[in-house]
């Protein structure tokens, strides 16, 4: 889930838009080859991590303590979870909706399925190719070009962290004598949004402008006509979606729709800590879901497996929480999420017809900048 949300690259720079006119020319099966050994390569980091981060998160508990701990759970909690996991994500859905509509003209009903799909195959799949899932799907389903399709997300990491660091700001000043080295690292964090978002800001007062800057510098670049065309479409395609942060007060309405969201997220690890008796203040939910953040940006296996644990045992440490305690919250909160959105995304997977390996092979060749190798969209049981 967190995946999709922030990763490393929040600010756009993780986007195949950039390196989609930087095609190589190799030979096809030349470029299978180095996509499965890039992808082997990037799992095999994954588990790495996944494994260190498991160590880390169970080196000191005794696993019969988390039995224990699971056996006296409230887990009359879990309605009340799902009732905030539903709301969380509609209001994504909404949000994507007002994103896309310099683009397209889209209901949140509309892109609930593609946004789904994208949150089951980062749960599913390594490489994070879940981001890439729902551009695809949406670009394809609404017939839409992909470029704009990727500047609505890519807005939406922006978003997420502020609405991340505001409610992270809100624990700091509630909560006295954390370790320097995390009041430092979300200072740093702060301060390197600000000037992205600084940045985005004058991008987007002097949009025109930015526009032909940059469709100057490409036309002059020593480039073949073919990947200046693609370069071009996606500056442009990528600037109308960019438009809709011209509108004042839609620009507000997306900021109180990210901060309610995230807020959500944080009632639902208050639901996990509760489920197992952990008393904390509010504002340490605000400070764990800020670890958790910068947990998942580290590359590793599908699902986050182990770095959601690691977020938890670590941060709960500092408010005395014992560690078989936070690791079970941990579980809970974790587990029920990965089913649910897995489940679901494969329920609206089904019904577009496509196969998660086709979808997997489209979202690797787009992601090498291959956009001309996508399989024929029409929709296939085989």
């Amino acid at each position: 889930m967190f995946s999709d949300e922030l990763r490393a690259g929040t600010l756009g720079s993780s986007f195949p838009e950039t390196r989609m006119a930087l095609n190589s020319g190799l030979h096809n099966s030349s470029e299978d080859s180095v996509i499965h050994r890039n992808k082997w390569f990037q799992l095999a980091i994954g588990l790495a991590v996944t494994g260190l981060c498991l160590w880390i998160a169970v080196r000191e508990v005794d696993l019969a303590e988390i039995q224990r701990q699971f056996s006296h759970a409230r887990y009359e909690t879990i309605p009340l979870y799902l009732l905030c996991l539903i709301a969380f994500f509609v209001l994504k859905a909404v949000r994507w909706a007002w994103l896309l509509s310099p683009v397209c003209k889209v209901s949140s009903r509309e892109v609930a399925g593609p946004m789904m799909i994208g949150f089951m195959g980062n749960n599913v799949l390594p490489a994070h190719l879940g981001e890439v899932f729902r551009v695809v799907l949406l670009s394809r389903q609404e017939k839409v070009s992909l470029g704009g399709v990727f500047s609505s997300v890519a807005i939406e990491r922006v978003l997420d962290v502020i609405a991340v660091l505001i409610l992270v700001g809100c624990g700091l000043l509630s909560v006295r004598n954390l370790p320097e080295v995390i009041e430092k690292g979300f200072l740093a964090g702060g301060v390197v949004v600000l000037l992205g978002v600084i940045v985005l800001a004058a991008g987007v007062i002097f949009l025109d402008h930015s526009v032909k800057l940059a469709l100057w510098l490409v036309n002059r670049f020593p480039l073949p006509d073919r990947w200046k065309e693609q370069l071009s479409h996606l500056i442009e395609s990528g600037a109308q979606a960019a438009g809709v942060l011209r509108n004042v007060r839609l620009v507000g309405l997306l900021l109180a729709n990210s901060v309610i969201q995230w807020g959500l997220n944080c009632l639902m690890i208050a639901i996990s800590l509760w489920s197992f008796g952990i008393e904390v203040p509010l504002a340490a939910t605000f400070i764990l879901l800020g670890v958790l953040v910068f947990a998942v940006t580290i590359p590793s296996s599908p699902g986050f497996v182990g770095a959601i644990q690691a977020g938890f045992v670590i941060t709960l440490k500092m408010f005395d929480v014992p560690d078989a305690s936070a690791l079970a919250a941990s579980i809970y909160y974790h587990v029920i999420q990965y089913v649910v959105v897995t489940g679901v995304g494969f329920i609206f997977l089904a019904r577009t017809g496509i196969s998660l390996s086709r979808l997997q092979s489209d979202a690797e060749h787009l992601e090498e900048g291959e956009p001309e190798r996508l399989i024929d969209p029409t929709p296939s049981n085989t």
